[in-house]
């Protein structure tokens, strides 16, 4: 019963601090809901189970929990970061880790969050994988966060076109993005369209 009453607190204890982020900053509960829509719509499109695509959709949701550390004024400034504020925004994905590993239905999420600032050509962060070292589903909501963060409302850059933002996923597909995740997405019209 302690155990399992253990486990119910450190899930509830996650939910407040997604809540809390979203309090925050709003624009942040739209981006993850949207990027989670758009990790399902990959899952659904790859024939993944049910089940994989339920979790492919958690990460989605979750991907930047970590940010719950990182202050307003740097999630909202309107103009281009500092060296320190982009070394900060660079945490996130380890503080994320960090929150999610500690509770056992989420430890396979947990690696999925550190990995997804993780580039195709191991020019990310923060470990600086390559390729396939990069777990599958990092790799799906590395896409699915670019593509949202270049279509949806951001202080720093008007969004662009579904097509300028696929086009630009295209052309960075083999560098920043899963070349094989990239190339089922050209073939299967609309999946991108949220």
């Amino acid at each position: 019963r302690k155990l399992s009453e253990s486990s119910s607190m450190r899930h509830k204890t996650i939910t407040v601090i997604l809540k809390t982020l979203y309090e925050k900053n709003q624009r942040e509960e739209a981006h993850s809901k949207r990027v989670s829509a758009i990790c399902g719509k990959i899952g659904n499109a790859l024939r993944l189970n049910s089940d994989l695509v339920s979790e492919l959709e958690t990460v989605g949701l979750m991907h930047d929990i970590g940010k719950i550390a990182i202050s307003d004024e740097i999630l909202n400034k309107p103009g281009l970061l500092s060296y320190d504020e982009w070394m900060e925004i660079k945490r996130h994905p380890e503080i994320g880790y960090n929150i999610l590993r500690s509770i056992s239905e989420y430890a396979m999420l947990a690696e999925y969050v550190l990995a997804h600032q993780e580039r195709w050509d191991g020019k990310g962060y923060p470990k600086g994988l390559k390729g396939t070292e990069i777990p599958f589903f990092a790799r799906i909501v590395a896409i699915a966060d670019a593509y949202d963060a270049m279509t949806g409302p951001r202080p720093y850059s008007e969004p662009v076109t579904r097509e300028i933002a696929f086009n630009e996923i295209k052309r960075k597909a083999g560098i920043q993005f899963d070349p094989n995740i990239v190339w089922l997405l050209g073939q299967e019209a609309g999946i991108l369209e949220i």
